[in-house]
């Protein structure tokens, strides 16, 4: 691995948007009989890279956005919120017994801020073989943290320069694909 460094600007927990039109109620989601087997239950990890455009190519908005890259993708991800709450709610209940479910409690995804001393080109564009170690790109629990204490979806944003790394943790514990839509 390269000597690289990753440094995190800011961490909160982004809640869903305040333009939603409906009163937010913490409603409890049962799971599925098929979600609530303890060996079907396993956290999702994957990298999303995404290069900036030539500053030339933008357009007066987008460049507006790129100078705060981080800020658009958090108001992104709280308006995401409104529609997808689950993964703004926590989880209640035991997972080892099957015996879960997911609390809409509008608490908040987890995000964090980060940056990068390399470019995206220093560090093959993020392709295999890593170059960075995916643990300083990929938010990840403790070890022996029980499952139900962390947040349904985390997500870290890391800028190189030119260039958006978007990264993406979450339990992915719906027998449907929907989910993937809120990403």
């Amino acid at each position: 691995m390269a000597s690289i460094t990753v440094t995190k600007k800011s961490q909160s927990f982004v809640v869903p948007s305040s333009t939603a039109t409906t009163t937010p109620t913490t409603d409890t989601l049962e799971l599925s009989a098929i979600d609530r087997v303890p060996g079907l239950l396993h956290m999702v990890r994957s990298l999303h890279v995404f290069r900036g455009k030539d500053a030339t190519a933008r357009s007066d908005a987008a460049a507006a956005a790129s100078s705060r890259p981080a800020d658009v993708i958090r108001a992104a991800l709280s308006r995401a919120l409104v529609d997808y709450r689950p993964f703004a709610g926590r989880f209640v209940g035991s997972l080892c017994t099957g015996e879960a479910s997911v609390e809409c409690t509008d608490d908040g995804a987890w995000f964090v801020d980060a940056v990068t001393d390399c470019s995206l080109d220093d560090v093959n564009g993020l392709d295999y073989p890593l170059m960075i170690s995916k643990e300083e790109l990929l938010p990840a629990a403790e070890e022996g943290v029980d499952p139900t204490s962390i947040p349904m979806m985390m997500q870290v944003y890391t800028r190189f320069p030119s260039n958006i790394v978007r990264t993406y943790i979450y339990i992915y514990i719906y027998e449907t694909r929907r989910p993937a839509a809120c990403i």
